[in-house]
């Protein structure tokens, strides 16, 4: 199935829309330069289900992964070290049936040298825990900085 990409400077994700939409040739100018801008893939005729913010001049790109109703429920972060981006945050959304809050949200933050700390917050149950571990073996948090179009990558959800 062919997918749609959308581009914009930024992304709305209470209206699923692009903020100031863009077009691929702008996109690819702000890239260059290094400027914010978010990018939506979605199916032909569905609601995203990856919205990736990318800026350059901050070392920084984002996935988003949405749900049916467009709610964020993955997050990962990427840090731009040279050619090369290392995943350094993944957070994960838990939603209770028909609610539009988190009721659970789980964060790592990954260091390099593979020192990790977790939060677990959960609303349901009242608490937070934080977790910390070292010698974690983050080598597969490395990949190669894409260049501009081609995100696959980026919006791989499953990561191992």
């Amino acid at each position: 199935m062919a997918e749609r990409v959308i581009y914009g400077r930024k992304w709305n994700f209470r209206r699923h829309e692009p903020v100031y939409p863009i077009s691929p040739t702008a996109a690819a100018a702000r890239d260059a330069r290094g400027d914010h801008y978010a990018v939506a893939l979605a199916a032909p005729d569905g609601p995203p289900d990856a919205v990736i913010e990318v800026a350059w001049r901050q070392d920084h790109a984002g996935v988003w992964f949405l749900d049916a109703q467009g709610r964020q429920t993955l997050l990962y972060e990427f840090r731009r070290a040279g050619d090369r981006l290392f995943l350094h945050s993944v957070t994960h959304w838990d939603y209770s049936l028909g609610g539009d809050g988190a009721t659970r949200i789980d964060e790592r933050r990954f260091r390099e040298d593979g020192a990790v700390r977790r939060i677990v917050t959960d609303d349901d149950a009242d608490d937070q825990v934080t977790e910390d571990d070292r010698d974690v073996d983050v080598s597969a948090h490395w990949e190669p900085v894409p260049r501009f179009g081609e995100w696959a990558s980026l919006a791989r959800r499953d990561r191992g």
